[in-house]
């Protein structure tokens, strides 16, 4: 069981890999059986279910096709359940490996930007669109490019996923810019 961990109580590199292709090979072997979709593992269409919901509020969103047919969708909704699990399974490893310390700022967004909380807010509302507009360029979120793409070799998935890389790195750059890797 030691193994599994690293030695800061942090989960291996080769258990979270590991785990990861296990979870995308019953995935894919789930969708196929529910001959849900003939692709597995993502959690974009999840996001449109989300929305969908909103077109009870929004009358116009139930004229757009894609929402319509999101609306709908066993993919979207068994998704929507994806994105759930992703959160709860966030809460659970976090709690397992007692590495949970929720924080309103970031220590190091504070070094840098201050402490106020509004100005932080509209970063990351900035930075959730900027996520969202990408994953609808890329067709799917890292998520399904990057963890399944790639084991599929596809290579659009291989072109967003090295987009994704790039720009984390050089936003992150902008962001914090004399922060290293080193402790």
């Amino acid at each position: 069981m030691k193994k599994l961990f690293n030695q800061d109580g942090e989960w291996h590199w080769f258990t979270g890999g590991l785990l990861a292709s296990l979870l995308g090979m019953f995935s894919y072997w789930l969708f196929q059986k529910l001959s849900i979709k003939d692709y597995p593992f993502g959690i974009t269409a999840g996001i449109g279910y989300i929305s969908a919901q909103f077109r009870h509020i929004f009358p116009s969103l139930a004229t757009n096709p894609l929402i319509k047919s999101l609306s709908t969708s066993p993919a979207a909704f068994v998704e929507f359940f994806a994105l759930i699990g992703i959160i709860i399974g966030g809460y659970v490893g976090a709690k397992s490996t007692r590495q949970y310390s929720p924080e309103t700022i970031p220590a190091v967004w504070v070094k840098y930007h201050g402490p106020n909380i509004w100005k932080r807010l509209i970063v990351v509302l900035i930075g959730g669109f900027c996520l969202g507009f990408g994953a609808i360029l890329a067709s799917g979120c890292t998520t399904g490019n990057i963890l399944m793409g790639w084991a599929h070799l596809s290579l659009g998935s291989m072109v967003a996923g090295a987009s994704f890389f790039a720009t984390g790195i050089i936003t992150a750059k902008l962001l914090y810019p004399k922060t290293g890797g080193m402790k």
